[in-house]
């Protein structure tokens, strides 16, 4: 990663967003996603399993005909970070998963690691937000795959 206005590497940051459906007492729920920002060795930390950050996430994920697409926006009470990332198909994998007891539940499982794109981190203050950094990410790892209930 590196920063776009400054034009310097980030050497102590890393950003991670994953989810899925999961079970709370085997009750499944609706598609969640967690993130987390270690922004300079800063943790920025959106798990919606944490009730006491008011985590507020939006995403959509699109397939188009070269790339698929992810837009991410997830927010606490302390920061946002807006995530757009992009991953050419012909670099990706479309998995063809059968779960260990035959079934088939992600038919179109898509995973790779030549992502690319950007993350705005901002920090809350009072009713405005101030932009922490603007960063160009490369090499990002990229999956994406629906759950047939």
């Amino acid at each position: 990663m590196s920063a776009k206005r400054q034009d310097t590497p980030l050497a102590n940051s890393v950003f991670d967003i994953g989810g899925g459906r999961p079970k709370v007492y085997f009750v499944p729920l609706d598609r969640r996603l967690l993130g987390v920002f270690y922004y300079e060795g800063k943790e920025y930390d959106f798990n919606f399993s944490k009730l006491h950050l008011h985590v507020k996430t939006a995403f959509a994920f699109e397939e188009q005909e070269d790339v698929v697409h992810w837009t991410v926006r997830q927010e606490n009470t302390h920061a946002v970070m807006e995530t757009e990332i992009f991953c050419r198909k012909k670099d990706m994998l479309l998995v063809n998963y059968e779960a260990p007891d035959g079934s088939k539940k992600h038919n179109r499982l898509w995973n790779g690691g030549n992502g690319w794109g950007t993350v705005k981190l901002y920090e809350k203050e009072k009713n405005s937000l101030t932009l922490v950094d603007e960063i160009e990410a490369t090499h990002v790892g990229c999956e994406y795959g629906e759950y047939d209930r």
